[in-house]
Parts: structure tokens; C-alpha cells; sequence
């Protein structure tokens, strides 16, 4: 009883994949297709049954025969003979290159995550940028680079500056590396110590949980306050939190809130934020510790500045190798972002000039005749490479903190600066393609071109004739290029075709 099952089973599957595929085929062909395939195929499983050979090898091969109706059936559609030119016309067109890299650009924006980043990234991390001020102590050479200063010292600077009648609130920050202890492993932070009033300087509030106040000096002096990144990469955004023990530098803290995730203030990698203890003495460079403060009425940093550089020698303080600097978060933001930009610019800027060096060797290709095919030539070229910048520049963001993610779980604190240097490469193998295949297209069209021939002897590449000719499917001319460029007889050209050429090429 097993035989007529199986039987009706395959002729049943066979029809549902011819019924399927036929969906291809034009529809003035499609019934007739689909009787001549079901007939095939229906007498073929008969003919298998009843001379006992319908065995699992038999009925694979007639599977395999079902799916190839698949092409059949594409095939019955498009002309077998000119869809592979049709497809190469299509694909080497400048439009289609165009879309494709606005399309790739767009699933990298998507998948990457770079939007969220980009929208912290230009928010103000403060709710007054313009009256928030940053105090810093900006060493210069060598001696200002490796300047230390100690708590107190830092405690007496402030206590100073803070008499200051051009600004409110001023209070004092200490940055550097941290450990921080999780489950499985030991991760390196960047820690800050600052002063109870911090927060409240700055007028930020704890996106979980509170920030310091005046009495956490002496009733809550290991508590700590933990930066939005690491509170939803290394505890998965616990809601409870807030009372929880954590181990930073091998010392325990008790976790009183987590601060926003537009915060981000001195540097943007700190993941830890504690408070001064006034009775444990260290040391840290000059470069990272602070003060911020609120302007009072109409002062400005100029002013603030100059203030508090006088209070400063007239306490006896002096750094003669560095200086007082005090600036507002927005201009320091403003700062930080074209520090950034000059540095996209640089790596492009090296990545253009390697390119150009290494085309200037080769020798440059002719340009097309005429202003208008000129301009067309030169537009579509820059607009080919802006794109490929930025396919780069994704790329670039997104391996840098996939591999970092992936190694160590965090993609602090300088991710983003090894993004640049990913860049760099990146922009030079975009560019060196985008040169090749501007070289590679016609210079009336812009399409691809295509039929390469190997011209004159590849054996002899200095001192005889030998290249590669490639023609532009609608006949505007031919190019040449040579197999060395260190051959002083044989340099790369285009030879423009004209009208009494286009009977041998096909009409559009």
C-alpha cells in the first residue's frame, strides 16, 4: 500500500514547484508551460512506480529537475541572450553605482547604531552649555604635561577661586583611571572625584535614582554615581540599581544613581563618578584636575578667567609651566566637534594625497572633451567618493565598535579615536577603487566599459606594446591601458569614436 502514496506524494510536490516557478513565466505562456512541465514530470514518477525504481535516490534527481524549472521559467521571461548584456549595461551604469552606495550607506546607518550616537554626540551635555564653565590647569611642555598636584592643593585653589564674585557654585573635579570589578572580569574606567555640589552646579539631575548632595560628605561618602553606558553594557540597565554594592579599585561603593546619557563632562569615557574626600591625600597631573562653576550676571570667561588667575598668585599658588584656562561647555563642545571634523579632514586629506601619488606615478587618463561632458565627469567622480567616504567612515564606526563590543563587552572610552585611524585605510582603498573605476568608464556615458582584449605581448612590458583595450558598449570610443606604467612607449589613452563606427555596435 506504500507504493501509490509515495507516488501521488512526489507527483503532488512536483506540481506545487511547477505551479510555484510558473509564477515567472509570461502569462500569455504561463498554462501551456505548466501542462508541459506537470506532463513531464507525471509520467516520468509513472513510469519510475511501476518499473519499481521510484527508490529516495530517483525521487532526488526528480526534485532536482523541479527546482530547475526555476530558471526555465526565468528564462521564459528574459532573453537568454541579452539579459547578460543587459545586465552588465545595468549594473555598470553610473546611476545604478550611485544608488547602490546611498542604499549601502543607508542599512549601515540603520544597523550601526551611529544615529543614537550622533544625537548625544551634538546634544548639550548640560542644561546651560553658555553659563557652565569648565576651570583647568593647561600644562605646557614637558614640565606642564607632567605636573602633578595634590587633593589638597586642589581643595585650596578652589576654596580660593570660589570667593570670586563672577561666578556661583564653583566646586572641584579630579579625573584618571579606574578598575572597576564586575561578575567575570576586571574592566578598566575612567573614574572622577568631585566636590557635593557638583551636580548641582551644573543643574543635572540622575536619570535613575539622586546625584550628591551636602551631606553625602560625611553620611554617604563611598557612594557613587554611574554613567548611563555603563550602567546598560555591563548591568543591563537594572532599574534596581540604585543600593546595589560595586567594587571600583578594590574598594566597595554604593550606587545612589545613574546620570543621564546626554551627560558627558571633562571626558566622555568617565563611568564612575565619586566624591572628594578631603582626608585621603593623592596626586593626579595638572591636565586633569578642575573646577566648574555658573557665570554670575554679565561676567564672561575672559573676565572669570583673569580673576581668577590674580586670586590665584595672590594665594601663592604659581604654575609657571602652565596656565589658568577657563572656558564655557559649549565653546568647549563647539571645540571637541572641530577638533573632530579637522581630523576626518586630515585623514581625507592623506588619503587623497596617497591616491593622487600613486595615480601621478601610473600617469592620469585623458579627461573628456568639452566643458559640459567635463563637468559631468568630474560630478559624478566627486560625487562617487563623497559616498565612498562615507561607506568608509560607517565601516569604520561600526567594526571599530562591533570588535570592541565584542573583546570587551564596552565600547569606552576611545573607541571613536580608533574609529579615525580604521578611516584612514578605509578612505585610501575608496578612493584608489573609485580612481580605477573612473578610469574604467567611458567619458561620453559614464557606463562601465566592457569587452577587455589583451593587446601586444604581456611578456614584454617595457620594451614592447602591451596593454589592455576595453570599448564602450554604445560605441562613443575605446581605451587602452597599459600593462606597465614604467613603459616610456606605451601610455594609457582614450580614442573617441565617431559616427561611422556605431553600425557595429548594438542600437539602444
Amino acid at each position: 500500500m506504500w507504493f501509490p502514496d509515495r507516488l501521488r506524494a512526489t507527483i503532488w510536490r512536483c506540481r506545487a514547484i511547477v505551479w510555484l516557478a510558473g509564477w515567472l513565466v509570461p502569462r500569455a505562456n504561463r498554462v501551456q508551460w505548466r501542462s508541459e512541465q506537470n506532463s513531464k514530470f507525471w509520467h516520468w514518477c509513472h513510469f519510475l512506480a511501476e518499473s519499481g525504481q521510484l527508490t529516495p535516490y530517483n525521487r532526488l534527481q526528480i526534485a532536482r529537475h523541479c527546482w530547475a524549472t526555476f530558471p526555465d521559467a526565468f528564462w521564459q521571461r528574459f532573453d537568454r541572450q541579452q539579459f547578460p548584456s543587459k545586465s552588465r549595461r545595468f549594473l555598470g551604469s553610473p546611476l545604478t553605482l550611485l544608488t547602490g552606495l546611498t542604499f549601502l550607506i543607508a542599512i549601515l546607518v540603520l544597523a550601526s547604531g551611529i544615529v543614537p550616537a550622533a544625537r548625544t554626540s551634538f546634544s548639550a551635555p548640560v542644561p546651560h552649555p553658555n553659563e557652565t564653565v569648565v576651570i583647568s590647569l593647561d600644562g605646557s611642555g614637558i614640565n606642564g604635561n607632567f605636573s602633578r598636584t595634590r587633593s589638597d592643593t586642589l581643595l585650596d585653589l578652589t576654596s580660593i577661586w570660589s570667593r570670586s564674585k563672577l561666578q556661583n557654585g564653583l566646586t572641584a573635579f579630579s579625573w584618571g583611571p579606574g578598575n572597576l570589578l564586575l561578575q567575570r572580569r576586571d574592566l578598566a574606567v575612567a573614574t572622577a572625584r568631585v566636590g557635593p555640589e557638583f551636580f548641582a552646579t551644573l543643574d543635572v539631575n540622575a536619570a535613575l535614582g539622586r546625584t550628591f548632595t551636602s551631606n553625602d560628605a560625611q553620611s554617604c561618602s563611598d557612594c557613587v554615581l554611574l554613567s548611563y553606558p555603563v550602567w546598560q553594557r555591563e548591568y543591563h540597565g537594572d532599574p534596581h540599581i540604585v543600593g546595589e554594592q560595586i567594587s571600583l579599585n578594590g574598594t566597595p561603593r554604593t550606587v545612589i544613581g545613574v546620570l543621564p546619557a546626554n551627560f558627558r563632562l571633562i571626558s566622555s569615557g568617565i563611568a564612575v563618578w565619586g566624591l572628594i574626600d578631603p582626608a585621603m591625600l593623592f596626586t593626579n597631573f595638572q591636565r586633569r584636575v578642575g573646577a566648574v562653576a555658573r557665570l554670575h550676571g554679565d561676567a564672561t570667561p575672559t573676565r572669570l578667567q583673569s580673576d581668577l588667575a590674580d586670586r590665584t598668585e595672590s594665594g601663592g599658588y604659581i604654575h609657571p609651566s602652565s596656565k589658568l584656562q577657563v572656558i564655557t561647555v559649549a565653546s568647549q563642545r563647539r571645540r571637541n566637534l572641530w577638533y573632530t571634523v579637522w581630523f576626518v579632514l586630515l585623514a581625507v586629506g592623506c588619503a587623497v594625497l596617497v591616491v593622487v601619488l600613486r595615480r601621478a606615478a601610473n600617469g592620469f587618463v585623458d579627461l573628456p572633451e568639452g566643458f559640459r561632458h567635463r563637468t559631468i565627469w568630474l560630478a559624478f567622480f566627486a560625487m562617487k567618493s563623497v559616498l565612498l567616504l562615507a561607506v568608509a567612515g560607517l565601516l569604520a564606526w561600526s567594526a571599530v565598535h562591533w570588535i570592541a563590543t565584542w573583546i570587551t563587552s564596552s565600547t569606552y572610552p576611545t573607541v571613536d579615536e580608533y574609529s579615525i585611524w580604521l578611516f584612514l585605510p578605509l578612505a585610501i582603498a575608496g578612493l584608489s577603487w573609485s580612481v580605477r573605476d573612473q578610469q574604467r568608464r567611458c567619458r561620453t556615458c559614464l557606463r562601465r566599459l566592457e569587452l577587455p582584449v589583451e593587446i601586444g605581448r604581456p611578456g614584454s612590458v617595457l620594451l614592447n606594446w602591451s596593454g589592455t583595450g576595453m570599448v564602450c558598449s554604445d560605441g562613443h570610443g575605446v581605451l587602452y591601458l597599459a600593462d606597465s606604467p614604467a613603459n616610456s612607449l606605451d601610455h594609457d589613452h582614450w580614442s573617441k569614436l565617431d559616427q561611422s563606427w556605431q553600425s557595429l555596435f548594438r542600437e539602444d
